[in-house]
């Protein structure tokens, strides 16, 4: 009663198989190459923490006429958010705490905005 795996598969259904396989496995190799199993944006927004505030904004003309703010650690940011259709404002608080990917934005000690870190 027990059949041997030659004779269920002929040769053409080996030969298939095979290159089912192969594809498959190919398949998996490059999307690993590329990436699609890991998200390093996602990480890095998860693991930053900051509690800043905004205390310059400008339009940065040497990189396309981008609007940009600085904070008040040093750092710049661009001040454009197209889902949210938010503009910062000098002496706004931004917080963003670990393990989060929102970062929350203070006026006069009020929340007025929670913005995603991830969206583009």
């Amino acid at each position: 009663m027990s059949q041997d795996i030659n004779e269920i598969l002929g040769k053409k259904d080996k030969i298939i198989l095979g290159t089912m396989l192969v594809f498959i496995f190919s398949f998996v190799i490059v999307l690993n190459y590329f990436g699609f199993f890991e998200n390093k944006l996602r990480d890095e927004v998860l693991d930053d923490k900051f509690a800043v505030t905004v205390i310059d904004k400008y339009i940065d003309y040497k990189n396309h006429a981008t609007p940009k703010v600085k904070l008040s650690n040093g750092l710049e940011m661009v001040n454009f958010f197209p889902k949210n259709k938010i503009q910062l404002l000098v002496g706004d608080s931004l917080l963003k705490t670990n393990n989060s990917t929102d970062m929350l934005v203070f006026r006069n000690k009020k929340l007025i905005y929670s913005i995603s870190l991830l969206d583009k």
